[in-house]
Parts: C-alpha cells; sequence; structure tokens
C-alpha cells in the first residue's frame, strides 16, 4: 500500500511539472536557493538530497512526500514533507513552509503504560538558528492579538516571514515557549500569495532608517 501511495504520488507530482517543462526550458535560468534547514534535514537522514527554491519540483524524491492535501480546492500543488510544506503551483518549487513547537501532538495514556501528556520536539532547537538560516530581522509587526509577524532575508536572497504564535500543543513550559511558521520564498509576487504581509514588512526592510515596529489594525 506504501508503494502504491508513493507511486501515486510520483505520476502527480511529475505530470504538475509536465506541462510547464517545455516552457521553462525557454526562459533564463531563475535563481534558486535551499530551502531553510535543508541541509539539517538530510543530515538526520543521512542522505544528500535536498530541495531547492525554484528547482522542478519533479526531481523531488517521492519517498519524501507524506501527504498531497487539497488546498483551495486544488490537488497537486502542494505537498507535505515531516514538518515541511512546499508549494508549486507551475511545476517549480516556489514556497516552503515550515511549523516549530516545543512539544508534539500528546499521546493518550493507556491503564497498563503510561504515556507522558507531553512530548518536547527536538526540532524545536532549530529556533536558535534562525539568524544564521534565515537572517536576522530586518521588519517587525506587533499584532493587536498580540502575535508577532518577522521578515528576515538571508544572504542568498531567500525571504522569510516569521509568525511567532502562542505555543499550539501543552506541556510544562509551553507558555514561555512560542510556536513558529516560517514561509520562505526567493520571488515576492508567491511569497505575498501566501502571506499578504509580505511585501508590507519588505518594504519596511529596504528602509533602515525607518521604525521597523508597527501595530497591526
Amino acid at each position: 500500500m506504501r508503494r502504491f501511495w508513493i507511486a501515486a504520488i510520483t505520476v502527480v507530482v511529475c505530470a504538475s511539472a509536465t506541462g510547464v517543462a517545455f516552457a521553462q526550458s525557454k526562459k533564463a535560468a531563475k535563481p534558486t536557493a535551499l530551502i531553510p534547514f535543508e541541509q539539517d534535514r538530510a543530515k538526520e537522514r543521512g542522505d544528500r538530497g535536498m530541495i531547492r527554491l525554484n528547482d522542478d519540483v519533479a526531481r523531488m524524491s517521492a519517498s519524501r512526500i507524506i501527504e498531497m492535501p487539497v488546498v483551495d480546492g486544488r490537488m497537486g500543488d502542494h505537498a507535505r514533507l515531516d514538518n515541511l510544506e512546499l508549494f508549486f503551483p507551475y511545476g517549480s518549487v516556489v514556497t516552503a513552509t515550515a511549523e516549530f513547537h516545543k512539544y508534539r501532538p500528546a499521546l493518550l495514556a493507556s491503564s497498563d503504560n503510561k504515556v507522558p501528556e507531553f512530548n518536547p520536539d527536538p526540532h524545536y532547537d532549530r529556533i536558535k538558528t534562525f539568524d544564521s538560516q534565515l537572517g536576522r530581522v530586518c521588519a517587525t509587526e506587533a499584532m493587536n492579538d498580540g502575535r508577532r509577524i518577522e521578515m528576515r532575508i538571508s544572504p542568498d536572497r531567500v525571504m522569510s516571514v516569521v509568525h511567532v504564535l502562542p505555543a499550539k500543543y501543552a506541556g510544562p513550559t509551553a507558555q514561555d515557549n512560542p510556536s513558529y511558521k516560517v514561509v520562505s520564498g526567493l520571488e515576492m509576487r508567491f511569497l505575498s500569495f501566501k502571506e499578504p504581509e509580505a511585501e508590507r514588512l519588505y518594504r519596511m526592510c529596504q528602509h533602515p532608517s525607518a521604525t521597523k515596529v508597527s501595530s497591526a489594525k
């Protein structure tokens, strides 16, 4: 069943890329950049397969795909890989979304096997490398509901919109450890499609002398 699912996914992914392959071949090659944290993921898996923004999605290993969800009524332009979701509307990977939570979803405890109500997620430690992986914060916007949105731009020009959110899963120190949602892309037209605040934050980054903190209404 697992092999059938991977094969089906491969067909869908390749089909989504085939329709634009010829058109892409006639255009100048677009700049590419590794998706943030891809080197860490490859090291954990013990292989060298890594995904780059603007790469043809057909190059992605189908074995990494967990699910191809229906988003906005469409199937075939999103793929979910562990804590990563890719968006490839025209056959190329244009945005990558990753989430970081201090704890994983709790497991139910049985009467004969006591399971903790919380499970620390080791991937949460990656938030300590945001500055090196994503670039330093160049614009911040504080929301009225207490959330915070940041724009970071890496040396290879990957733009990331980072949402700082209340902890999604419960745990002993959840209140002091927010969750993070990171949406990254190389082209503003795709990043702003996923994150409407991206262009406004980017403009703030272009004016170093301007106030970088605002309150959205």
